[in-house]
């Protein structure tokens, strides 16, 4: 039977801080069995906190293309939308898409993404994603191991919303120990098919019941007793198209 639950007792998080040591910490603060191969959903805010990805607008000057798309949608910031064509590498836009005043951004990696994963932290600041979630995924797998002794995977999640629907759900941007996408035969009485699931947005989305949205003061979630393929040469790339 899968199980998912919330880990309680994460700090707020600061620059430097060791994601991996704090879930452990919380683990033995409530003496939660962690089994073999359990799934700790991380959101990606605490990372990209603890790895000093936070931006202060004051210091972000909006480009001609910025502005123009800033007309386009006034509801976003001017610096906010330079960060995303940042974060996209292509200042000429090409990369964002705007839909009624959604703005979404293809990533380096491949992946489309709200806002190009840039989040407005306060009136002053803003946070962009990990550099490297798969690799931020393995640091806090490794260092979850050394102390249990358990191999465990983990999933780095995001918030993403969509243009055509009210509200976000979670997917996942980086992972560690996990095949991203479950393939399985599909048979019918003339036929036999392939279908995929993209797995690791199944779980974070099921850790979102959990974690819930924006500050809701529960940034992990322990999913346990799924049966998936452990993998640890698995990356997030391995899910995208």
């Amino acid at each position: 039977m899968v199980k998912i639950f919330g880990l309680h007792s994460i700090p707020s998080v600061q620059i430097g801080d060791n994601i991996g040591n704090l879930i452990v910490n919380a683990v033995r603060l409530h003496n939660v069995q962690i089994m073999p191969h359990d799934i700790f959903c991380v959101a990606s805010k605490i990372v990209s906190v603890s790895e000093g990805r936070q931006v202060s607008l004051a210091e972000v000057v909006p480009s001609e293309q910025a502005l123009k798309i800033h007309a386009q949608v006034p509801r976003k910031d001017a610096r906010l939308i330079q960060l995303m064509l940042n974060e996209t590498r292509y200042q000429d836009g090409s990369r964002l898409s705007i839909t009624d005043g959604f703005i979404g951004g293809w990533m380096p990696n491949g992946m489309f993404l709200t806002s190009a994963g840039v989040d407005k932290l306060t009136s002053k600041s803003a946070i962009l994603l990990p550099n490297d979630s798969d690799q931020s995924a393995g640091i806090i797998a490794q260092t979850i191991k050394k102390a249990l002794g358990i191999d465990v995977s983990v999933i780095i999640t995001d918030s993403e919303g969509r243009p055509d629907k009210r509200g976000a759900t979670q997917i996942a941007i980086g992972l560690y120990g996990l095949t991203p996408v479950r393939e399985e035969n599909n048979r019918s009485h003339t036929k036999t098919s392939r279908a995929a699931e993209t797995l690791c947005d199944l779980i974070a989305a099921s850790a979102a019941l959990e974690m819930g949205q924006r500050d809701a003061g529960i940034p992990v979630a322990v999913v346990s007793g799924l049966d998936y393929t452990y993998n640890t040469k698995a990356r997030i790339s391995d899910a995208i198209n």
